[in-house]
């Protein structure tokens, strides 16, 4: 795997860097142009692609996770109180510019991910970068 920017385009690195502020969609629709006009994606602008929609789907997962959790444990007598609180502070309570703890924390690892992709460089995170790297390995 290339760790540093040369021999990247600039292109891949926008669309990929683009297609973690959308979570996916703008990596969808690179997928969508290269079958069309009949392009191959570079390693770099698949995987990172493939990242963004993974990481998103994984996002999602969680969230909705999370919020089953939640709601059966809130039903708990004792437990229901301090699992509802620990909900409303941690994905209803605006702390930094309106975002909630949740929505920082997903806002933090998107910009790391966006930018690391746009410096041309395959950023990385534990479980998802591994999932990713052992099925578009070349």
């Amino acid at each position: 795997m290339r760790q540093n920017g040369i021999g990247v385009q600039l292109i891949e690195r926008i669309i990929s860097s683009l297609s973690y502020f959308t979570f996916g969609i703008a990596g969808v629709v690179w997928i969508i142009v290269c079958y069309i006009s009949k392009n191959s994606m570079s390693h770099f602008c698949s995987y990172n692609i493939y990242q963004s929609i993974f990481f998103s789907i994984f996002i999602y997962v969680i969230s909705l996770f999370c919020s089953i959790v939640a709601g059966i444990l809130s039903a708990v007598p004792f437990l229901g109180k301090i699992v509802n609180d620990f909900s409303i502070f941690f994905a209803q309570t605006p702390i930094y510019f309106g975002y909630t703890l949740w929505g920082l924390l997903i806002f933090v690892v998107t910009c790391y991910l966006a930018l690391f992709a746009f410096f041309g460089r395959y950023p990385y995170l534990p479980f998802i970068s591994d999932v990713i790297g052992s099925n578009f390995r070349r």
